[in-house]
């Protein structure tokens, strides 16, 4: 008998998913009563985020027989529920207390679930996911529908709130947000990659309403803390390229609204001193905190040497690929750098997919680089080149896809791991190179407007 897929399971994933359609119809019901292209967009991401969701539980459960992180992560988080009702001051303990070997022995005894204190972001995604599995019940297909919904609802936010900054159509920051299949099937389900996919945008969105917006408002200082936090808990490397390229957006973003030359020359270069040094600053104090493999730059390469190697195994698959052999020194992270950043953004080439979900990722990237190609060719060079260092949004969304892009590309040689490693890069790489298209298109408008017609 199969383990979720019982008459009295299916029943109970049909009365989940009903029930979650019912809230996302009530909430379209009440905010976009009057807005009907805003209402197709929201249940259009929220179907494609659900079938994403299923499409990887279903090929989780019969292809590759629940082998992997994703059951492991159901299992501890299931257990970890039952706490709650087994002893509650163990469970909010575990949830909101540190705890390590000096102190696990306090927890209560016989408790269905001890943290792994062995591996940090593990712990943490048990954790997180615990609340919805107290929601969802001891069913697989139930938690990843609760998880789905409000991971849906905070990428919808996000959406929401940047195309009213951006000049790209809101079909085309629909699609790379809402629609891009790799991206939904690898952030859909009880994974870590499905948390800082979105919480990255969480992170990038309270850091634009707080310091370009002035929304000084304590949801927005708590959104900004609370995804920096969950950030670092499971992939450390994700925050340091969003905070890298948020310190380039504020930077380039008050430079560029200083009008006078003069005073540019005079501003600029402050700002850049102070900008740095905060971020080093937050580098640093995020470090100290990670600790271990993320604590510094010397063992963060030391770690991507490591990684890398692992993953040429042939235990992986052999789905590995080279760009040569990083030994974690910094003249070895120089000389690899441009092959670890085509890597990162634009492989596996689609020749190179063995499997239905590479050869998605494939054709993926494929629209990428042709939609990389078709910039320079249809804006220019010169017009592209001035968008990626005059523009600050264009800046900030290629700062983070390419230092992400060589983080992932010198600690990855394994296809299978890099096409779920690089999903957080992807949305703001499109709309990068999108933008720089849109803003030129926009400025031709106005010209056209502002010429008089002869009478």
């Amino acid at each position: 008998m199969h383990k979720f897929l019982t008459l009295e399971g299916i029943l109970l994933i049909l009365g989940y998913l009903a029930l979650a359609f019912l809230i996302v119809w009530f909430i379209s019901l009440f905010k976009y009563k009057d807005d009907d292209e805003t209402k197709r967009y929201f249940f259009l991401g929220f179907a494609f985020k659900i079938a994403c969701c299923f499409g990887f539980a279903v090929i989780y459960d019969f292809y590759y027989n629940w082998e992997g992180d994703t059951y492991y992560y159901f299992t501890a988080s299931q257990r970890l529920g039952q706490v709650l009702f087994q002893d509650p001051t163990s469970y909010f303990r575990i949830m909101f207390d540190t705890i390590d070997e000096s102190n696990v022995h306090t927890l209560a005894p016989g408790i269905s679930y001890y943290p792994v204190l062995f591996d940090p972001s593990r712990y943490a995604v048990h954790r997180f996911l615990s609340p919805f599995a107290i929601i969802g019940g001891n069913n697989y297909y139930t938690e990843n529908i609760c998880l789905s919904l409000v991971l849906f609802l905070l990428n919808w936010k996000f959406f929401q709130y940047i195309r009213t900054k951006i000049n790209c159509s809101t079909k085309m920051t629909f699609i790379c947000i809402m629609l891009v299949p790799s991206v939904g099937f690898w952030s859909s389900a009880l994974m870590k990659d499905s948390f800082t996919f979105t919480f990255n945008f969480v992170f990038i969105m309270c850091f634009a309403k707080l310091f370009f917006d002035k929304k000084i408002k304590i949801s927005t200082i708590l959104g900004l803390l609370l995804s920096a936090y969950i950030i670092k808990e499971l992939k450390a490397y994700v925050l340091y390229s969003s905070i890298a390229a948020c310190m380039v957006w504020f930077g380039s973003g008050y430079i560029k609204k200083v009008k006078s030359t003069l005073f540019k020359f005079v501003v600029a270069p402050m700002l850049i001193v102070i900008v740095a040094f905060g971020g080093i600053y937050a580098f640093k104090y995020i470090g100290e905190n990670v600790g271990g493999e993320y604590s510094n730059v010397d063992a963060m390469l030391e770690k991507a040497s490591a990684a890398q190697m692992d993953l040429k195994q042939d235990y992986y698959g052999g789905n590995a690929f080279d760009i040569g052999d990083f030994d974690g020194s910094i003249g070895s992270l120089i000389s690899l750098a441009p092959k670890a950043i085509i890597a990162g953004l634009y492989r596996p080439f689609i020749y190179e997919s063995r499997s239905p979900v590479m050869l998605l990722s494939g054709l993926e990237n494929t629209i990428l680089l042709l939609l990389t190609l078709y910039v320079f060719f249809k804006a220019g060079v010169k017009y592209t080149f001035k968008q990626i260092f005059g523009n600050p949004f264009v800046g900030m969304c290629l700062i983070l896809s390419i230092v992400m892009a060589l983080g992932i590309g010198i600690s990855t040689s394994n296809f299978g791991a890099l096409v779920r490693f690089k999903i957080p890069l992807i949305p703001f790489f499109a709309l990068g190179w999108l933008e720089i298209l849109f803003t030129k298109k926009k400025e031709k408008e106005i010209a056209e407007e502002e010429i008089v017609p002869d009478e």
